[in-house]
């Protein structure tokens, strides 16, 4: 048998812009090149360059030709993407005897199950609990792609199914239990990976800490505006809203920031698209970090934000309860404002006490745990 550093692998999945998916596949990619190997990325956007750089990885790439290009999918309006991603169904099966081994991190990569393959999901569309459509006339068109879809298309463009026969794997507990009820398959859960290297902090750090901090994908179903509600009523605390923002994305960013100004929120730092260095800067000095995402699959960024010290406020829902494991620091909507002025009263005793205990936690979450377990997969 070859050795490790032999195999031809690909990893499918667009490496052009950041987010959590994007960290997942660059993870892999890291462990990849700890084997010697150097895969290709399968997609019809060249990857980033600057992102691969910043990750520190080394990957290759091979063009997908998919029937639309992914840059006129990303500025469709939701429905006119639910449609398009079911037209772009790609057949994968015509590079079997491209490569030895393909992790898939997006199900329309079409693929027979008899190749060697993982697939790695992260939430919809398979987990049929989490799609909410509007109600009313506003929700006719998505309402009635989907009819059309389950009727007819799923047979001959899976997009939206479960590939029966295929190897899985699931970014959490939380999701894993959507998908047994709603498919009645068990998914070996494999935490998306969290980069502790250089994050650290000592008790006595607590009273430089100065920041309210929201950080992930800047996206609308994130809900980064319900920060800025902490922000009106704790003028003392600095806000800070950062995190990726792909050129689609660039519209909504700036209404937040329009909202702030128009708002007085003059405390308030917008950081699109962050280095790693501001990144790491910004969570130093993090004393409150703030996601208010209803049902997120699993959060990396509040591990990161955790291990760098930060207290965690989260909406009490999704993987997030597995991350943050103290029910005092999770909240239901009603009780966001009264929650956070409870918590931001806290004596600073019992913060270091929380900080430190989370801190252990979120270490089984860990980059080297996550690519231990993807690649146990390649090996077997």
């Amino acid at each position: 048998m070859s050795s490790l550093s032999d195999r031809r692998v690909a990893v499918v999945y667009r490496l052009d812009h950041p987010g959590g998916v994007q960290s997942c596949a660059l993870s892999l990619v890291k462990g990849l090149n700890r084997q010697g190997i150097i895969p290709d990325i399968l997609w019809d956007l060249e990857p980033s360059r600057a992102l691969l750089e910043k990750a520190g990885v080394q990957a290759n790439f091979h063009r997908l030709r998919f029937p639309l290009p992914t840059r006129w999918i990303d500025r469709m309006p939701p429905t006119a993407r639910y449609l398009a991603w079911i037209v772009n169904a790609v057949d994968g099966d015509s590079l079997r005897g491209r490569y030895d081994f393909f992790y898939i991190f997006h199900n329309g990569f079409l693929l027979s199950p008899s190749a060697p393959h993982l697939r790695y999901l992260s939430g919809p569309p398979l987990l049929p609990q989490l799609e909410q459509d509007r109600s009313g006339l506003g929700g006719v068109p998505i309402r009635l792609f989907r009819g059309l879809y389950s009727k007819w298309l799923r047979f001959s463009r899976p997009v939206y199914e479960v590939h029966r026969g295929s190897r899985y794997v699931i970014n959490s507990q939380f999701t894993a239990g959507l998908f047994a009820e709603a498919y009645g398959m068990q998914l070996p859960v494999v935490h998306p990976p969290i980069d502790l290297s250089g994050r650290s902090f000592t008790a006595d750090d607590l009273e430089q800490r100065d920041s309210l901090t929201f950080f992930s994908r800047i996206v609308p179903y994130k809900r980064p505006e319900m920060v800025l509600d902490l922000a009106e009523r704790h003028p003392e605390l600095r806000c800070v809203v950062m995190g990726g923002v792909p050129d689609h994305r660039v519209p909504y960013f700036e209404s937040l920031v329009r909202r702030a100004h128009e708002r007085g929120l003059e405390q308030t730092v917008f950081l699109s698209n962050p280095s790693n260095q501001r990144v790491y800067e910004e969570l130093a000095r993090t004393r409150y970090y703030v996601f208010p995402a209803v049902n997120e699959h699993f959060g990396m960024a509040t591990a990161e934000a955790v291990a760098s010290g930060a207290l965690p406020f989260v909406h009490d829902s999704g993987g997030q309860r597995e991350i943050v494991n103290d029910p005092r620091l999770r909240f239901q909507d009603t009780q966001f404002i009264e929650r956070f002025s409870e918590i931001a009263g806290l004596p600073a005793a019992l913060v270091n006490e929380m900080r430190l205990s989370l801190a252990r936690y979120v270490r089984g979450f860990s980059e080297d745990v996550y690519i231990e377990k993807m690649l146990s997969y390649l090996c077997n």
